[in-house]
């Protein structure tokens, strides 16, 4: 019985194979976008779990203020809760990321994203050293450790151990350990590890033991059961706070995060770059799957449309003795067998894509054929996809009375007609709904990139103070001013691009002692508001030479915080971290972190020195800049070489996953068009060919090709219309959740989705017309000479 029906079904793809064509293309697409998006999202979920202690590890974050949530915290509290709370079992600190110069075997390399870390770090994380002790590499002052491409890098091989590293041009370190390569599957992304020891000499966090300073990324390894529900972790989170409580004045707040969520679930400040999004993550799965159903829809209204073209099998068949469940069992086989040919095509698609797709999500996503969980997921989507989309077609087709069906007088129900017309309008609703979504992100994006922050960020580059620089500050101030080229320039503690400094210790005349406000600050010249061309709204800027008489700037926010307004503030007393002095100018409020965040209170302390140097370029005159500046460089610290970066390169890279996510859902939605399109193109084919002979009849009583036109395709436009209907309060709804995720954002506008009703409607009409206006241009006598 199974070989007769699978017979049939391959007759059945050989005979129509423009519409088996249709039908595979269309589910193999739809497979193919959803296979793509689910090893995407395999991805994102799989982060830290290759840890061995994954599910007992948790980052200590704090919350300052309600709305300022950080993943930092004390270094002294993060060492000493272990011996406070017995189920912690271990304790490990990192400090946040940072550059250095690294020199072995005569040779210089500037490397990111480097840590120090307490010597236990390998003993709580799961990172294998292919070579040296874990128990030992971090031990020592004076050891290092090294990934294996950091190894290669330096020393052409991975057999490093022993080998000696110069830092900074200062200290040497040898090398007590290498890593295997870092997962890219980790929130940790890191070549080299250096022991918190030897950062411990100079640190006054570290030296002191500090509660009250947050500086540091805190990790504790808990007793196994020892956190087992929510309500476990409440208690220890509250046994947290309450010995903080009991040894700071400060209002903190902190937080438990489990190690798997820190990737998906962090909303918060100085934190690790390359975090991903839960939100990202669960539009995506829901784009696949509603991929996937457009697909099925494909499927189930083609089958049903071609239902008079089966009539008289069924009814046969229902004749000689075959009950319902048979033809059912037999339609639903047919939709399995084209399915299955659909999910061979799709991974052939994804093989050809995975690259390009890799290219544009920023990953490295791999389709392991030998994996049996992927496969087992592939056949769960085959089963899946051919049982959904069989399963009204079977119930449909089966359904046939014979004795109507033989003598000729099948007559197809208004539900048929109606449920088909739901099936086109659910899969333009997907369309309008993407398109929708596709429009307004590439808006928010452009907004975030065109938006006036506060201050012109064009040709504004920048360098970091390192080696002898720092100890030549007067000498370098002296060189870029002698130079046209350098001679607009700015020297701070930090980019005004995403501050993630910020003090409580601040008071005015009249301020509440019992309130707590978190303060960004920023220590910089008297060239700073020149530089990046900020408004001044009352008083001056910073002259030369008071860096002694601690003058301060804050923005608009703060004065309104103090209570004051711009015109009577300018002269009162401020002191800010023990350091009492005076305001002596208000600037305009600018964007100085990234545009999720709200515009905070601000500080701008008077500063000689600093961590970075900001020289504003002429448009036409960059590289001539840079030469001066890599000369004006060379020759005061030779030993570094001169890095520098642009602060609006900067700025876009803040927005890296919005505009990754803006890409993958742009192709995604085009693709789901695409597959509509399909579906629709076979449907208006096959409704052309059913009305053939009314065509001829209306074109010998003198219809011409424009009216045969707007006939034939006057019925699907209207579902279009109803879709787009449909889609748009739902769309509205959607959008607007997601920007709320921005402080700064656009407003939904009305021609964002009219555009996209008329992208679609313009779409399902080219598509549609073309078929309409093939039939109209047929000859008559080809459908009449059999009447």
């Amino acid at each position: 019985m199974l070989k007769n029906y699978l017979k049939i079904a391959w007759r059945n793809f050989i005979q129509k194979k423009w519409y088996s064509f249709l039908n595979i293309g269309g589910l193999a697409i739809g497979m193919a976008c959803s296979i793509l998006i689910l090893l995407w999202v395999q991805n994102e979920s799989s982060y830290d779990t290759f840890h061995a202690n994954a599910d007992e590890l948790y980052r200590l974050t704090a919350i300052a203020n309600e709305d300022f949530k950080a993943a930092v915290s004390p270094a002294g509290m993060v060492e000493e809760l272990p011996d406070l709370i017995p189920e912690i079992k271990s304790s490990v600190r990192l400090s946040s990321p940072f550059e250095a110069l690294f020199e072995a075997d005569d040779q210089k390399f500037k490397e990111e994203s480097i840590f120090f870390a307490d010597s236990n770090f390998l003993d709580v994380f799961t990172f294998p050293l292919i070579k040296g002790n874990p128990k030992k590499a971090l031990a020592q002052p004076d050891g290092i450790i090294l990934t294996e491409t950091a190894a290669q890098k330096f020393f052409g091989t991975t057999n490093a151990l022993g080998k000696t590293i110069k830092v900074d041009n200062k200290d040497v370190f040898t090398v007590t350990g290498i890593l295997e390569d870092i997962p890219t599957n980790s929130h940790l992304q890191f070549n080299i590890i250096m022991p918190m020891s030897y950062y411990a000499k100079t640190h006054s966090d570290l030296i002191n033991k500090v509660w009250d300073s947050f500086n540091f990324y805190g990790y504790f390894q808990f007793q196994k059961n020892a956190i087992s529900s929510e309500e476990d972790l409440s208690k220890m989170v509250y046994r947290i706070n309450e010995i903080y409580t009991s040894r700071n004045e400060f209002e903190i707040t902190f937080n438990l995060q489990p190690l798997k969520d820190i990737h998906l679930h962090s909303d918060l400040q100085i934190d690790v770059p390359g975090h991903g999004n839960i939100q990202y993550v669960n539009i995506f799965l829901i784009v696949a799957f509603i991929i996937l159903i457009v697909a099925c829809i494909n499927y189930m209204n083609l089958a049903t449309a071609r239902s008079s073209k089966r009539a008289k099998e069924v009814g046969l068949r229902k004749v000689i003795g075959a009950g319902r469940r048979q033809l059912v069992f037999q339609f639903l086989s047919e939709s399995l067998v084209i399915s299955f040919f659909s999910l061979i095509l799709a991974i052939g698609i994804v093989f050809l894509l995975l690259p390009a797709f890799n290219d544009l999500a920023q990953k490295e996503l791999v389709f392991q054929m030998g994996d049996s969980s992927i496969w087992i997921t592939l056949i769960i989507i085959a089963l899946a996809t051919g049982l959904i989309s069989g399963s009204y077609p079977a119930l449909f087709l089966s359904g046939f009375k014979p004795v109507r069906v033989l003598k000729g007088r099948l007559k197809l129900s208004k539900y048929n007609l109606l449920f088909r017309n739901g099936l086109v309008i659910a899969q333009f609703v997907v369309s309008v709904l993407l398109l929708i979504g596709t429009m307004v992100i590439y808006n928010q994006l452009n907004f975030i990139k065109d938006k006036n922050l506060g201050y012109n960020k064009s040709n504004l580059l920048y360098i970091p103070m390192e080696g002898e620089i720092w100890g030549k500050m007067d000498a370098l101030r002296a060189a870029l001013t002698q130079n046209s080229l350098t001679n607009d320039f700015s020297i701070m503690s930090d980019l005004p691009a995403n501050l993630v400094t910020g003090d409580f210790d601040i008071h005015w005349e009249g301020k509440d002692p019992n309130q707590q406000i978190l303060f960004p600050s920023v220590r910089a010249d008297e060239n700073f508001l020149n530089v990046f061309q900020m408004g001044l709204l009352n008083g001056r800027s910073f002259s030369r030479n008071s860096f002694e008489n601690n003058d301060y700037i804050i923005n608009e926010t703060a004065v309104r915080i103090m209570g004051m307004d711009v015109e009577n503030v300018i002269g009162k007393s401020l002191t800010f971290r023990g350091d009492k002095g005076t305001i002596i100018g208000v600037v305009k409020d600018f964007n100085f972190k990234p545009l999720q965040y709200a515009i905070e209170p601000l500080v701008l302390q008077h500063g000689k020195r600093g961590s970075l140097t900001v020289i504003k370029t002429a448009p036409n005159n960059i590289e001539n800049t840079i030469a001066a500046l890599e000369q004006i460089y060379g020759s005061l610290n030779p030993a570094y070489p001169l890095i520098y970066n642009f602060i609006d390169t900067n700025l876009d890279a803040q927005y890296k996953g919005e505009q990754q996510m803006g890409a993958i859902f742009n192709v995604f939605a085009l693709l789901a068009i695409l597959i509509s399109c399909l579906g629709l193109y076979g449907l208006s084919a096959f409704m052309a060919e059913q009305r053939f002979k009314e065509i001829g009849i209306r074109k010998v009583l003198g219809a011409n090709a424009t009216m045969l036109v707007n006939m034939l395709s006057k019925d699907f436009l209207k579902l279009v219309f109803i879709a787009f209907v449909l889609a748009v309060p739902l769309a509205w709804y959607t959008m607007n959740q997601w920007l709320e995720g921005y402080a700064f954002h656009i407003e939904l506008q009305w021609w964002m989705f009219v555009l996209a009703g008329l992208i679609v409607l313009t779409v399902a009409l080219s598509t549609v017309s073309y078929q309409s206006l093939k039939a109209s241009m047929s000859n008559p006598i080809k459908s009449l000479r059999t009447e």
